[in-house]
């Protein structure tokens, strides 16, 4: 693993899918009434961006979109913003898998593609549970680069990856791409990646799966 570059997806790759759907969206809807009335800068101009339509229910609006988990570019910038608040008040701590923690720590050219913000990201691996019962981890300095759906695109459109490719300069060849997401896997593998499909405790049911190889213990990469 020393040579190859490894491109990680988070939710259900390098922490439980759970998180994000009982943690973070809660966390987040519980804001929403004060963030559309928040006279902050940075809010007013991000609830700005949203359809000019839905300026006259912007609290039910921003809901339905976290209720549908639509991809959304400014509700994620939205988002990350709320979360930094918890994390950094000490609310939120980020429970990655302890095989994932060892893995990152380990291969030494690792980069993070999730349709999370690259902000939402960085807070997210700035603040992991320590999974021997200490203070938070800090494990931003392992990680080389982050890609989000602002800066590269959609998971599922291949050009994404040819994007993030030549970002980082490296061949299609040298690449590991792992996600839970076989249509994210099918959009890696167009554009040349090599792909591995994580399967961990309270992911999606896999069936019939073929075409990609299936890892559950990152200690064996």
């Amino acid at each position: 693993m020393t040579s190859r570059v490894l491109l990680l997806d988070i939710e259900g790759t390098v922490c439980p899918i759970s998180f994000v759907k009982e943690v973070l969206f809660p966390f987040f809807s519980g804001k929403v009434d004060s963030l559309v009335q928040s006279n902050e800068p940075v809010v007013r101009e991000l609830l700005a961006q949203f359809p000019q339509d839905k300026q006259h229910c912007l609290q039910e609006y921003i809901l339905e979109l976290v209720d549908r988990d639509i991809k959304d570019p400014v509700l994620k910038q939205l988002q990350g913003h709320v979360w930094e608040q918890g994390y950094e008040q000490g609310e939120i701590k980020a429970p990655v898998y302890r095989d994932a923690i060892e893995l990152i720590r380990r291969s030494g050219d690792v980069y993070i593609y999730s349709s999370g913000s690259v902000k939402a990201q960085k807070l997210l691996f700035g603040h992991v549970e320590d999974p021997n019962g200490g203070s938070c981890l800090d494990l931003q300095p392992f990680i080389r680069g982050y890609f989000d759906i602002n800066t590269s695109g959609k998971k599922t459109d291949s050009e994404s990856y040819r994007r993030i490719l030549k970002d980082i300069g490296r061949e299609a060849s040298d690449v590991l791409f792992m996600s839970d997401n076989e249509l994210e896997l099918d959009a890696a593998s167009e554009a040349g990646l090599n792909t591995i499909l994580a399967v961990r405790p309270g992911n999606a049911p896999i069936s019939g799966n073929d075409r990609y190889e299936i890892l559950t213990d990152y200690s064996t990469l």
